[in-house]
């Protein structure tokens, strides 16, 4: 199958929770011999690190747009979908509903079938304007009900939207999640001036959507001596909550690492001795299945896709409450972890699988 993907800003490398998904799943399904996969990406986020990355069947095509927030998701999507047309694909996949608007345009030119996957609700994101929050709500609309088929990445986003939608052919497939190999490296963390095991982390992106004030504070009630809070991530976008934010962490001698990947990133998960996710909204929580993966304790806001996990009781604490989450950290720091996660993980979010079921997806809409 010829295959193009839009609605990624691109990959490896590349900070995101759709940017992992896609690495993940188009490396895999390429690896069929038969799969023929173009990638657009974004110029903004090429480096000379990732920019001429190989794998094998994926090609990559570079549209050099503004990193802007209101006009870089629309004009890539337009740009890639004006060229998609003339590619001869069998199956073009949109990713979530900002690019998901350009799919009525693409089926005017071309026979090729359109296969849609929902990761999250975008405009119930604080960053958006009004005016961006109606068009998200529209595109959720035109990606939902014009496409061939449509993958939803958990069965809260699919009941939500079955019942607002009328849906033809649709199924849930969830994130993965890799069991990596935990470094045997230390100097990273040495030179951010921690320990093994003398920190706390969170990972994400710094929306406002991820609670990271909330959890510095919380982390500051606890009066942990000795022991620090890193934040690994950044944002795409300075913004009034991102500046603020930074301002918080620097008042309360937070770690902010910036965006990390790779060996950086393995060894802050490695020798971490606490994971934290304290998220107000997560489509599929794919950084806390990562912290699982690497036998990290967790503790996670208690929203529904991160219940649907399937964590004990006393990995969740009321999502917002820096006080319960200050209680539960000290708690955790108190008693050591019980169980393993990696047989659940490899059970349940295996990426091997999950190509494997998304490869049969896209043969039944193309037959």
């Amino acid at each position: 199958m010829k295959i193009g993907v839009i609605g990624t800003r691109g990959f490896p490398l590349v900070q995101g929770g759709i940017e992992t998904h896609c690495m993940e799943l188009y490396s895999r399904l390429a690896i069929f011999d038969d799969n023929r996969i173009t990638v657009y990406r974004r110029t903004p986020y090429l480096n000379s690190w990732n920019r001429n990355a190989q794998f094998k069947n994926i090609k990559f095509v570079d549209f050099r747009v503004p990193r802007s927030k209101n006009l870089e998701t629309f004009l890539h999507s337009f740009l890639a979908t004006i060229h998609a047309i003339f590619q001869h694909y069998d199956i073009v996949h949109y990713h979530n509903t900002g690019p998901g608007f350009f799919i009525p345009l693409f089926k005017i030119f071309t026979r090729a079938k359109v296969i849609f996957t929902y990761h999250n609700v975008s405009y119930s994101q604080k960053k958006w304007s009004r005016f961006a929050k109606g068009f998200l709500n529209l595109s959720e609309k035109v990606s939902l009900t014009q496409s061939h088929f449509v993958i939803f990445i958990s069965d809260i986003l699919k009941e939500q939207m079955l019942a607002k939608y009328k849906i033809g052919h649709y199924k849930v497939i969830s994130n993965g999640v890799n069991l990596p190999v935990p470094s045997e490296n230390s100097d990273y963390i040495e030179s951010l001036g921690l320990e093994m095991k003398g920190y706390v982390v969170s990972v994400g992106r710094f929306l406002e959507e991820k609670g990271f004030d909330y959890l510095i504070r919380a982390f500051r009630k606890a009066g942990l001596n000795g022991l620090k809070l890193v934040i690994a991530g950044d944002t795409d976008y300075p913004t009034q909550y991102s500046e603020k934010l930074k301002a918080l962490a620097r008042e309360n001698g937070v770690i902010l690492t910036g965006c990390i990947k790779g060996e950086k990133l393995n060894q802050i998960f490695t020798f971490a001795r606490l994971y934290v996710m304290s998220s107000y909204e997560e489509g599929m929580p794919i950084a806390l299945l990562e912290a699982m993966s690497y036998e990290i304790d967790v503790l996670s806001s208690d929203i529904p896709p991160n219940l649907l996990v399937g964590l004990d009781k006393d990995d969740y604490f009321r999502v917002g409450d820096e006080d319960d989450l200050k209680e539960k950290i000290l708690l955790k720091l108190n008693k050591s972890k019980e169980h393993s996660f990696r047989e659940f993980l490899q059970n349940r979010y295996n990426w091997d699988k999950i190509a494997a079921e998304t490869d049969l997806a896209f043969r039944s809409v193309k037959s």
